[in-house]
């Protein structure tokens, strides 16, 4: 127990009720500041202190000309749909005057620091942990919007580095980076007498830099300029290796899009031996940052070319058709925005379908991939609609985030061969999407509220049927249909010809150390000879004489290889009564799902159809 002395509990009190009195003039003086005239920053980030595991950060600041000051720290960032929290990560965080006296610092939240007096305000410094080497239990932070420093490597997302001071999120910012002299740097910032220029945060968190000892190679592609920096960590591949994988991505792109947007653009590959459980990529306006295992040449190749026909179709879509929740982005609190699944799921469409249509990927491969959609799609709760699952990406239905992939793309689709089919064949998506291209653009949104309104406008009025129907609604999708039409045949199930054991088809969930039977299939004739009940806390298996226990690796191989027509039993326990259920070990078909197969002979309407969606002659 501590003790204190009446004259130490005096002096802190005094201290307590000043530093409160403090926090409250300093929260109800700091306005957002929206005409505020600009500042001067400079950054200068040291990234040499490699045994600490952290990037050591100097913000020098001019012109700040109001009392208080809040310094914020990034909550999400454009296009991860996350929690970061990045004031998770920072410490040590101090701000001088122009005499080098401390200034009073109150940690306002996880993410906010309040500075008084601001307008003495001259320097802030701190240390920021990596995130790579940082287990967190909540809200873990992707590897490809993290941060790493190590003797051979660092990279640095914007977001997990840097913060900015309300009211100055638009101001321009220089970085000036402290590294080892034989590292080389990749970024799309410009850089000029050493220091690197964004005009906002904004642009800051929008271009990753990737520094060590690394390799490079370019391509350009007409007008664009595209270069490709790559650090592996065993060495095993270089930027000639990447490129060699990209060419034929990007000249797809090139002719899909009738030209690239941009006129320069930088690929940042990061090969790890260990990932950890997350790799991926990371989309940005003149860049993509990407984090892959170092696994067999084959499955680097097909990564590579799927990742990065995916990130580099967002120059598009949405980092020049974007919604005004997006610019300028709100760094502070999440704002989801209900159209994610036009960001990823129509991107995820196009990365697809130009490849199949300029020649680097096969009409079988498209139709494997979505099958593999469609299976994983399953998997999900298709009760919540598109838009209702973008706008709670954040915290309800986060779970559910990664079908924007699958059921989103599968719907952009189906909205591209509607379209075609409206149109005879005049205008798909794609031209949908050139048309959006040039009515905005990175510096003009359209309104959240009126996209689809917009959408339906620039088509035909049949479109906001589909829209209410599969993505405002939760209707099944009609992949028989367009299918069929395209010459394709479609089966949903498909059975196989083969056949398993069965001893009831039922779910079961595992709860405070018990096993729960969940979703009973009542139609199963095993279930209803059994009588299992959802709810039924099983106990163990009884087969051939012998009890087995739950989770036993010989009640597994029972489970799999009963022989049919075999006795079993499960004891369960319901309502506080243990129960025998008994049944006859049970035969059912082996299915395959979401089969779809090209029809022998097309009609000239299939094959009209084919050839306006994939592009064929």
């Amino acid at each position: 127990m501590e003790k204190y002395q009446l004259e130490d509990r005096c002096t802190l009190m005094r201290k307590s009720v000043y530093v409160i009195l403090v926090l409250l003039l300093i929260l109800n003086a700091v306005p957002l500041f929206p005409n505020t005239p600009k500042l001067s920053l400079s950054y200068t980030v040291d990234i040499t202190k490699f045994d600490e595991d952290s990037f050591f950060v100097k913000l020098d600041v001019r012109n700040f000309d109001k009392d208080t000051a809040v310094f914020q720290f990034a909550v999400t960032a454009p296009g991860t749909y996350s929690i970061l929290d990045a004031g998770r990560f920072v410490g040590s965080f101090k701000a001088m005057d122009t005499s080098g006296n401390p200034l009073m610092i109150v940690r306002a939240g996880v993410n906010q620091f309040l500075i008084y007096p601001a307008r003495q305000l001259s320097r802030v410094t701190y240390r920021v942990d990596d995130t790579f080497d940082s287990p967190l239990p909540d809200n873990p932070v992707a590897p490809m919007s993290g941060t790493n420093i190590e003797r051979t490597n660092a990279v640095i997302n914007g977001q997990m580095v840097f913060g900015f001071f309300q009211g100055h999120q638009s101001d321009p910012i220089s970085v000036r980076y402290v590294y080892p002299e034989n590292w080389s740097v990749g970024t799309a910032l410009q850089k000029k007498n050493g220091e690197y220029f964004a005009v906002s945060f904004d642009e800051l968190v929008d271009s990753p830099v990737m520094f060590g000892n690394i390799s490079r190679s370019t391509i350009k592609m007409r007008k664009t300029k595209i270069d490709i920096y790559t650090f592996s960590e065993s060495q095993k591949f270089n930027a000639e290796f990447v490129a060699a994988r990209l060419n034929n991505v990007l000249s797809a792109a090139d002719q899909f899009l009738g030209g690239l947007p941009v006129d320069r653009y930088v690929f940042l590959f990061h090969f790890r031996e260990y990932t950890g459980p997350v790799y991926g990529a990371w989309e940005h306006n003149y860049s993509s940052f990407y984090v892959i295992p170092e696994w067999n040449e084959s499955y680097i190749s097909q990564t590579i070319t799927s990742m990065a026909a995916h990130e580099f179709f967002h120059i598009v879509i949405p980092l020049n058709i974007h919604s005004e929740l997006i610019v300028p982005f709100n760094f502070e609190k999440t704002v989801p925005s209900q159209h994610l699944w036009f960001y990823e799921g129509v991107t995820e469409w196009a990365s697809d379908l130009m490849q199949v249509r300029f020649g680097t990927m096969s009409d079988t491969e498209l139709m494997d991939q979505i099958t593999e959609k469609l299976r994983r799609n399953d998997y999900y709760d298709n009760s919540v609609s598109l838009v209702d699952m973008s706008l709670g990406s954040y915290d309800r239905y986060e779970k559910l985030y990664g079908n924007i992939y699958e059921r989103g793309a599968l719907t952009a689709m189906l909205l591209d061969m509607r379209l075609l089919e409206l149109s005879e064949g005049k205008t798909g998506l794609r031209d949908v999407i050139n048309k959006l291209s040039q009515q905005f653009g990175p510096a003009r949104p359209f309104p959240e509220n009126g996209f689809f309104d917009i959408l339906v406008k620039l088509t035909y009025p049949e479109i906001e049927d589909f829209i209410n129907r599969y993505i405002k609604g939760t209707e099944s999708l009609p992949v028989n249909e367009y299918l069929l039409k395209a010459g394709y045949n479609y089966q949903a199930e498909a059975r196989t010809g083969l056949y398993e054991s069965t001893l009831g088809k039922f779910s079961f969930d595992l709860k405070n150390d018990s096993i729960i039977v969940s979703h009973v299939d009542t139609k199963d004739s095993v279930n209803q000879r059994l009588g299992i009940h959802q709810g039924d806390v099983i106990q163990k298996l009884n087969y051939a004489g012998v009890d087995l226990r739950m989770r036993d690796t010989a009640m597994i191989r029972a489970m799999n290889f009963a022989l049919i027509g075999e006795p079993f039993e499960w004891v369960v326990m319901r309502g506080g009564s243990k129960l025998r259920l008994k049944a006859f070990v049970g035969q059912r078909d082996i299915l395959e799902y979401h089969v779809i197969k090209s029809r022998p002979s097309f009609t000239a309407e299939q094959k009209r159809f084919c050839s306006w969606w994939l592009g064929r002659p």
